[in-house]
């Protein structure tokens, strides 16, 4: 995609139409994912084509669903504990297959059809975009039954595992990279109503690429001349932050160090309670994650789909530290096979990669140009454009509707 996309003719076009086309955005809190993505192609639309069109992002489960499936997302910190985990994973790997997908989907089905109903009369659209897996097969068996349907899209919001839910027959499914596109096709969807965009991140990502590294540390007020760890765990701060920040401090490294606690109060002042032997800045939730990956040389991280989209699109490479069973146990075979990263889930794996990505010559930048080509820091844009079209192809009276 060119620099000038956001000035090019769909923007002016867009603009210029007095018919506003109406994107419902179906997403939950059940992790941060969700709505960071809804959020990314809300503002990819707004980019390009200003106020012809407009975006609204609703938490069907909050909003719409039945008890107890409306506590969902406060339940969520709760189902992806240690203790739970095992049990949620069976579930995921029970759920992942095509046919079993659909099944339960239409067990779903009556207990969740008159909401569902509700949920489209109280939000009229043109086009609805569906980012979470469990809506899609009771949207398709709701508009099955409608007199007059819109086009529905699925955007996969996963990188490495594709679960069989996110494969529903829409008019167009959103794939983040070939990989999924032919895990979806192979579940059953057309290839002709498959694309490739990349994982839709903020427009932040793109924009923060064109300033160097130093820049962006004298912005965040850490010191410009050191190299530079960021040290996640995802929006709740999940898996050994602690562990991992203490590994880098103890490296015997010359670095500084970034900590992001995310909305883990406690791990945070556990955190800044410490006497760290480095340059050390502590973070709770924070929402400039784009300056800070910009300002980093790496990022020691859980594998989330959205920080590893994010960390590709800066061109940072990762050490991945943590993985949800199930769901994300593919994101970390993703970065790995692709050159953008190791797995080390112990801290002194952690402490030896480190050292070796800092002291052997060109290994941080070659990792770094790796991480770099496996980017779609134009995701929400390329997305964005594919929503538009298929909105109004599909509309009454256009071409292919």
């Amino acid at each position: 995609m060119r620099d000038d996309a956001l000035t090019g003719p769909e923007a002016t076009a867009g603009a210029s139409s007095h018919v506003v086309t109406r994107v419902l955005l179906l997403m939950s809190d059940t992790g941060g994912g969700h709505r960071s993505v809804s959020e990314a192609l809300a503002e990819g639309l707004r980019a390009l084509y200003g106020p012809a069109v407009e975006p609204r992002i609703v938490d069907a489960f909050i909003q719409y669903a039945p008890f107890p499936l409306n506590r969902s997302p406060a339940l969520y910190p709760y189902m992806v504990k240690p203790a739970i985990v095992p049990f949620y994973a069976r579930a995921w790997h029970f759920a992942n297959h095509p046919r079993r997908a659909r099944q339960l989907a239409y067990l779903f089905w009556p207990w969740v059809r008159d909401r569902i109903a509700k949920l489209f009369a109280e939000n009229p659209a043109d086009v609805i975009v569906s980012v979470h897996p469990l809506f899609n097969d009771v949207t398709l068996r709701y508009w099955m039954q409608a007199p007059r349907r819109v086009p529905f899209v699925i955007v996969i919001c996963d990188i490495g595992n594709i679960h069989a839910l996110w494969c529903a027959n829409a008019d167009l499914v959103i794939a983040p990279h070939e990989g999924a596109r032919r895990r979806t096709i192979a579940c059953g969807v057309p290839p002709e109503r498959v694309v490739v965009t990349g994982f839709p991140i903020r427009l932040r990502f793109r924009e923060v690429r064109n300033r160097p590294k130093t820049f962006w540390r004298e912005q965040l007020g850490w010191r410009p001349d050191l190299p530079t760890v960021l040290v996640m765990g995802g929006g709740e701060g999940m898996g050994k932050v602690f562990e991992n920040a203490r590994a880098v401090a103890e490296s015997g490294l010359p670095v500084q160090m970034a900590v992001v606690a995310g909305r883990n109060e406690r791990l945070r002042r556990r955190l800044a309670a410490v006497d760290w032997p480095i340059p050390t800045y502590v973070y709770g939730f924070v929402r400039n994650i784009p300056e800070m990956m910009a300002a980093a040389d790496l990022l020691i991280t859980k594998a989330g789909p959205n920080t590893i989209a994010e960390a590709l699109a800066v061109g940072r490479p990762m050490i991945l530290t943590h993985y949800l069973p199930g769901q994300e146990e593919g994101n970390v075979d993703y970065v790995v096979n692709g050159g953008a990263g190791v797995y080390a889930p112990e801290p002194e794996q952690v402490k030896e990669a480190l050292r070796e990505w800092l002291t052997r010559p060109g290994l941080l930048e070659a990792l770094s140009q790796r991480a770099t080509a496996m980017g779609y820091p134009d995701a929400a844009l390329d997305a964005a454009r594919w929503i538009w079209e298929i909105a109004h192809s599909k509309r009454p009276g256009s071409k292919g509707a």
